[in-house]
């Protein structure tokens, strides 16, 4: 089994519990680039949990003393940061792999403590697990009633943070066990990431989140968020590329950029997780809702591949869990059809249309033709959209051209089996031409189709079946992240993938990605924003287990616009 993590193209190496051990020696202290808040020093605190110990903390300015349910005391140092009337303070155990990152609320006396710890699975033990719990603390009036919980308030709100750390990140959560998130200041740029998470209710003016970057460095993240101010103070836990400690408290703050609309019925406040949600009763302690591609798909060789390829290929057999009902109708609009796509410094391709699902094509200048099976959508008049392999390329190649034939103008997303890092994952890039055909329009000089930024922070529903529905939020120019639907509509779990946006017309824009370190495949459609619909293709290795093959697929969905985000100005402010 393949246990490398990546995020994306990062790759980070497994640690073992061992090796956590000797990296935590002596109990480090979360570092601080603004100044701690010194509120806690002089202090004694016994904290309840309703399902958990009883915490009794005495502080000193840097150092803390603490005895769970009255065991063995134990001495560590420790970091706290204030916001408002909130403490958010963190340590670890000496001798363990664990600590806790502690919230309370001084108006109310209310806590919710988060016990964490360096878990994951055998042999890779660097990812942080959590197991929150809910209580007060103890002063001598009435235990309160009233307790911190679970919420969706924040689900579909989006927010950019600058912090006292240097980080620059943009948030986004379209889900209410999972989150993402662009690292605005990483030099690889606009990369969006995803992670399980969880959201707790403070009051209605503050909310505790949190993450972990479950299959990429396993650091562990919680934020409490002041929305009155847009102010959040955090801490971070886990281990970086280079397999240092990265344990720190912070300070940022930041603006709305907007919010997805949610999906759920009206009533429902998002204070139980829906049913498949929830960890089994014999899931380990700390488990969440997850998703983990390297466990899920194999990790195949190029001989392997080319196996595949050459005995296991369905071509447009059955229909991708994307297509099903809503996938628009096949069209012969171009049956009968001769025409040349010549592309700007790149190559030049002939194609001869047999009828609805046949064509030929050659290079200019060959002799033989080359006969493939295709299908075509017109997702906007006069756009059509056409998918076909090149049989006996070799890595396999697949082409999908968008050609407007009312201005003569083409793309071509030009993909293959093979991306320089995976010979089973797609990789894949736009070119742009233009149409050549007899009793056509004439092909424009200089305009072309180009990449966009218009999509930039759009969130849409796409309804590919009755059964099949997710929330797609395009974060940044250069990716985006897709969310599958749980019980009434509420949002479950993320994955996301670099992609590339090309404006045809107003009324069609082109977008395709490709499911890097996930299930490696290619997804290319046009959304007609007028129509509210899209339809495409799927190309790359499907299937499960011993049942794996090659697929170039169709796929489908009506939309609707749940509103968005306004922050393609962070971007525009990077690039100055």
């Amino acid at each position: 089994m393949n246990y490398f993590r990546a995020t994306f193209y990062d790759k980070y190496t497994p640690l073992t519990e061992e090796q956590i051990r000797q990296k935590l020696t002596p109990v480090p202290k979360a570092v601080s680039a603004s100044p701690p808040a010194g509120i806690l020093a002089g202090e004694k605190l016994q904290i309840v949990l309703d399902e958990g110990p009883t915490l009794d903390y005495d502080f000193n300015e840097d150092m803390l003393t603490l005895r769970e349910d009255g065991g063995e005391a134990v001495s560590a140092p420790y970091t706290a940061k204030q916001l408002g009337g909130i403490i958010l303070f963190t340590h670890l155990i000496p001798g363990t792999v664990r600590g806790y990152n502690v919230v309370i609320d001084k108006k109310t006396n209310l806590a919710t403590v988060f016990e964490v710890w360096f878990c994951g699975f055998e042999p890779d033990k660097r990812e942080v697990w959590r197991h929150y719990l809910f209580g007060y603390v103890r002063t001598g009036e009435p235990a309160p009633v009233k307790r911190h919980g679970l919420t969706n308030r924040l689900e579909g709100l989006g927010t950019y943070w600058k912090n006292d750390n240097g980080t620059e990140m943009l948030y986004f959560f379209p889900s209410v066990v999972w989150s993402s998130y662009v690292e605005l200041d990483h030099p690889r740029g606009g990369i969006t990431i995803t992670g399980p998470s969880d959201y707790i209710k403070i009051n209605d003016r503050c909310y505790i989140y949190s993450r972990v970057d479950a299959e990429y460095s396993g650091t562990f993240t919680l934020e409490v968020i002041d929305l009155f101010t847009v102010e959040h103070i955090g801490v971070r836990l886990g281990f970086d590329l280079n397999d240092e400690l990265d344990y720190q408290v912070y300070y940022g703050s930041g603006e709305v950029t907007g919010k997805a609309t949610n999906l759920e019925p009206l009533s429902d406040y998002g204070t139980e997780l829906p049913e498949n949600a929830r960890p089994r009763e014999d899931a380990p302690k700390g488990s969440r809702p997850s998703y983990r591609p390297r466990f899920v798909y194999p990790d195949l060789t190029k001989e392997q591949v080319d196996e595949l390829i050459k005995h296991k290929c369905k071509i447009f057999e059955g229909r991708s869990i994307m297509a099903s009902r809503n996938t628009m109708e096949v069209t012969d609009y171009m049956a009968g059809m001769s025409f040349l796509l010549r592309f700007d410094d790149g190559p030049v391709w002939e194609y001869a249309i047999i009828d609805s699902s046949r064509l030929k094509w050659r290079v200019p200048g060959e002799t033989d033709w080359q006969e493939e099976i295709y299908q075509s959508f017109e997702p906007a008049k006069d756009i059509i959209l056409f998918s076909h392999l090149c049989t006996g390329t070799n890595p396999l190649r697949c082409l999908t051209h968008a050609i407007d034939f009312s201005k003569a103008l083409v793309t071509c997303v030009d993909a293959q089996l093979g991306n320089g890092r995976k010979p089973w994952e797609v990789g894949h890039k736009a070119i742009f031409g233009v149409l050549e055909m007899d009793g056509g329009p004439t092909p424009p000089a200089v305009e072309r189709h180009d990449f966009t930024t218009e999509m930039v922070g759009r969130a849409q529903a796409n309804i590919y079946s009755d059964f099949m529905h997710s929330v797609h939020v395009y974060s940044s120019p250069t990716s985006c992240s897709w969310t599958i639907m749980m019980q009434n509509n509420t949002g479950g779990v993320m994955w996301s993938s670099p992609c590339l946006y090309v404006k045809l017309r107003d009324d069609a824009y082109l977008m395709s990605w490709t499911e890097d370190t996930c299930n490696g495949n290619q997804g290319t459609f046009i959304l007609n924003p007028q129509l509210m619909h899209d339809s495409g293709f799927f190309f790359g290795v499907g299937g499960q287990g011993d049942d794996l093959y090659v697929m170039l697929t169709t796929l489908g969905a009506y939309i609707r616009p749940l509103a968005g985000f306004n922050i393609m100005k962070y971007y525009d402010r990077k690039r100055k």
